[in-house]
């Protein structure tokens, strides 16, 4: 017992650590986001995306992505998740809202929470677990224009779970965090 509270101690240290650095960045890059905007010559710009690889875990998304000129992204949409971990079974309707810094012509960083409501079923007690989470996602990546206004963005990254209420049994060896997401999206410029 006195292990499994050391565990779960010890993850959430991590967990901790992984959120202040997450938020400590995305102040860090935002703080400069109008003054940006208005120095550069471009005008804004709207797109819109979804994931090529995460349906394949009963993930569905769609990114709605506002550039307002220069090098900050802004993006957020809804998402459905509907995956099976072991035991649990995700049932999870979610608002995703992200950020994204370009650092050197179509390469960027990217940071997401994924704020979600899930009423995960559990196997074990063959019974529903209401609760909400909190995700996040960090990221590299690269937008290749196609043609003309369609794109495909790779960005494979690292997500993590920051928040879970009302966990089921299991949670915490079915539902692996941190893992790599293997990300891809096509879109389309607006």
């Amino acid at each position: 017992m006195k292990v499994i509270k050391n565990n779960i101690s010890a993850r959430m240290k991590i967990q901790t650590i992984l959120f202040s650095a997450f938020l400590t960045s995305i102040l860090l890059m935002t703080d400069h986001c109008s003054v940006q905007a208005q120095n550069t010559g471009n005008s804004s710009e709207w797109s819109v995306g979804t994931s090529l690889t995460y349906p394949i875990a009963r993930i569905y998304q769609v990114h709605i992505s506002y550039n307002p000129g220069g090098k900050h992204e802004y993006f957020f949409g809804p998402a459905f998740q509907n995956f099976t971990s072991g035991s649990i079974t995700s049932n999870a309707i979610t608002l995703i809202v992200g950020y994204r810094y370009y650092i050197w012509k179509n390469l960027h960083l990217e940071a997401e929470f994924w704020p979600a409501y899930n009423p995960m079923y559990s196997d074990v007690t063959d019974s529903h677990y209401r609760g909400v989470e909190l995700w996040s996602e960090i990221k590299i990546g690269y937008k290749f224009v196609i043609y003309r206004k369609l794109f495909i963005q790779p960005a494979p990254g690292i997500g993590f779970g920051l928040l879970r209420t009302n966990k089921p049994p299991g949670f915490h060896e079915d539902i692996k965090s941190p893992i790599f997401v293997p990300q891809v999206i096509i879109g389309l410029k607006l």
